[in-house]
């Protein structure tokens, strides 16, 4: 025998450094596959409101799998272990969870079943660990079921208006999912297991792909383009919008940052796609990509907000196009991001942002002139992110910079046949939005000292042949 004090406190037996890591790095994997399912539906997602929800979330969770990841790597530090040998039970679960057939029962799943078990999931570990000993960990966790409470709260408030029956109709998919999260044990693993949900209507279904091409909000008309200079063949539709062009330089500048912000959908859409289509890349390319989608998500909302607040009818007088998103979503998605870094590098390079502020703040309209600030300062990190994983997945030697090149103007060609294909389309014609929109904003101008600044703007694109008179 030997002689010992008695223990000063009581501890919870999973409340030691390896059994917290192991629970940790589980969640941080089901928060990271959960970023990439929400990245892959805010594309297939056509209904405004929602797709900008998806896009929220989807940001905010990768930032709860980086301090999550972050804690795993601080318990037992130095050791690299936490994106190596992920737990299967966690990857197939979440595989499960994208199954859905459509943006409903995505929602019906993640917000209904997902999110709930994840915050169960945290709150046992809250109930479990020393708040002394574990304090960083409890101060990440207590954060993130702030969130997660809030994007639940969110989405059912938001279903509510859109389609109210969401949940209940989504139901059977939800029993789905809520089996398959009790047959491994919880996500943190430690509950009993019960039997896969094999003969369940909802199994068998084909893993989830992102949409090669993508819709718009039914409130919308259908369209292909949203401003002139995306299709040069549409002659009518440049004549319309030179109407309002002669109205002012000012007003002109006003209205095609606020339509050209609101259509900036598309690249958001890009970037979450490959965030599905690259399944194995460093986390920190993850980590650059969801806010780089988030941004381009972020800039769509402000020029929703800018027409709203002049107090039109968005989908009466403004187009919302899709012919970026499904002329480059066929490539391989190595070649989306070049020509998106393309067209972003060569706009920063240009002074176009710079350009259209000083045009903004001339026009005395602050709204938009904050927009474009913070816009300018959105875009330079995404040229940064472009170089940085267009370099990882190229290499920095000559014959990857020559890869990207090569990339960059296969993918421009592309682009230009589609048009070509298209050019006659119905909703390839912009002027009947235009001719709606000019009496609406010659009715609501204004005048104001002219302070003298020498307008020389025109409508600038990285691809300046398509501003070429046919």
């Amino acid at each position: 025998m030997v002689k010992v004090l008695p223990t000063s406190r009581a501890t919870h037996e999973q409340a030691r450094v390896d059994n917290a890591s192991q629970y940790l790095k589980r969640c941080y994997v089901a928060e990271r596959q959960s970023m990439r399912t929400l990245a892959a539906w805010f594309v297939d997602t056509s209904q405004w409101d929602f797709k900008r929800q998806l896009s929220s979330d989807m940001w905010q969770t990768t930032r709860h799998a980086d301090a999550l990841r972050t804690r795993v790597l601080e318990l037992r530090y130095p050791r690299r272990d936490v994106d190596r040998k992920y737990d299967a039970d966690i990857l197939n679960l979440l595989a499960e969870c994208a199954k859905g057939r459509d943006t409903f029962e995505l929602i019906g799943g993640v917000y209904g079943v997902l999110l709930p078990e994840l915050m169960r999931t945290y709150q046992d570990y809250l109930d479990q660990t020393d708040p002394l000993d574990d304090a960083p960990t409890v101060y990440i966790l207590r954060h993130i079921l702030a969130d997660k409470q809030a994007q639940v709260e969110r989405m059912r408030a938001l279903a509510a208006e859109v389609m109210p029956e969401l949940f209940e109709t989504t139901r059977d998919w939800q029993d789905y999912l809520r089996v398959w999260v009790a047959s491994i044990g919880g996500i943190g693993g430690l509950d009993a297991r019960g039997e896969k949900p094999d003969g369940h209507a909802g199994a068998g279904r084909q893993d989830h792909e992102v949409g090669r091409s993508v819709q718009r909000d039914a409130r919308w008309r259908p369209a292909l383009f949203h401003l002139p200079h995306e299709n040069k063949y549409d002659l009518e539709g440049r004549k319309a919008w030179q109407r309002i062009e002669a109205l002012d330089k000012r007003v002109a500048m006003q209205v095609w940052s606020a339509i050209s912000h609101f259509n900036e959908i598309w690249a958001a859409e890009v970037v979450a796609a490959s965030m599905w289509d690259f399944d194995s890349q460093p986390w920190d390319f993850y980590l650059d990509l969801a806010r780089w989608s988030w941004d381009e998500t972020r800039h769509s909302t402000m020029g929703y907000r800018a027409l709203e607040g002049w107090g039109w009818d968005v989908p009466e007088l403004v187009p919302w196009g899709n012919a970026l998103y499904n002329a480059m979503g066929p490539m391989p998605p190595i070649q989306r991001l070049a020509l998106l870094y393309f067209y972003e590098e060569g706009l920063l390079r240009a002074g176009t942002k710079q350009i259209e502020l000083k045009i903004l703040e001339s026009a005395q309209d602050g709204g938009a002139a904050q927009d474009m600030d913070f816009d300018w300062a959105d875009e330079a990190i995404h040229v940064s992110y472009g170089y940085t994983w267009l370099r990882h997945l190229l290499g920095d030697s000559s014959a990857g910079r020559e890869e990207l090149q090569r990339l960059t103007e296969e993918a421009r060609d592309i682009l230009a046949r589609f048009v070509q294909a298209h050019k006659d389309d119905p909703e390839a014609k912009l002027a009947p939005y235009f001719d709606r929109l000019y009496p609406v904003v010659e009715g609501m101008l204004r005048e104001i000292p002219d302070d003298g600044l020498e307008i020389a703007w025109a409508p600038v694109v990285a691809d300046t042949g398509a501003l070429e008179e046919t």
